[in-house]
């Protein structure tokens, strides 16, 4: 019982947490957020680490409406598609990744970055982590910073071809 309760108080500090996060980010929001729409597809060679495969991002960002269908194939047999639907006002959401787990996912404006807070339940476990993602190179480019509770961090690179021709 006693460890019910203690993660019943675990479980709450954690959402009073991102309920905090969440209120300084909405009121951190610029007048005129960034557009994500588009095709985006990853830059294999400029993520760190780097990556391989093919994976694209078909967004179509409404704000507050953010709809992501992400593809991942890596070779012609074996590819994976999801299609996330998310609110940019905080409010929570739950999907299923192209991998199959589940996630709950929490997006919120910050300064004209969004930044997602994610609980993936894989394998019985849930991984906690947050990302950053920020329109570069003039709006050609979606830089997407990934941070684990563990230290572990990525950032991935999407290109919009249309947007970088310009």
């Amino acid at each position: 019982m006693r460890k019910n309760r203690k993660l019943t108080h675990l479980c709450m500090r954690f959402y009073l947490s991102i309920l905090l996060f969440l209120a300084i980010t909405v009121a951190a929001r610029p007048q005129s957020a960034p557009d994500f729409s588009g095709l985006w597809k990853q830059d294999n060679d400029r993520c760190l680490p780097k990556r391989s495969g093919v994976v694209t991002l078909r967004i179509e960002h409404h704000d507050p409406e953010l709809k992501i269908e992400s593809s991942i194939s890596y070779n012609s047999v074996n590819s994976r598609r999801a299609i996330q639907n998310y609110a940019t006002d905080g409010r929570a959401s739950i999907s299923t990744g192209a991998d199959g787990d589940e996630f709950d996912t929490a997006v919120a404006w910050k300064g004209s970055s969004l930044v997602f807070s994610i609980e993936e339940h894989e394998g019985g476990g849930i991984l906690r982590s947050t990302e950053t993602w920020s329109l570069i190179d003039n709006g050609a480019t979606i830089q997407r910073t990934r941070e684990r509770t563990n230290g572990e961090k990525q950032i991935l690179f999407y290109q919009h071809p249309q947007r970088a021709s310009k």
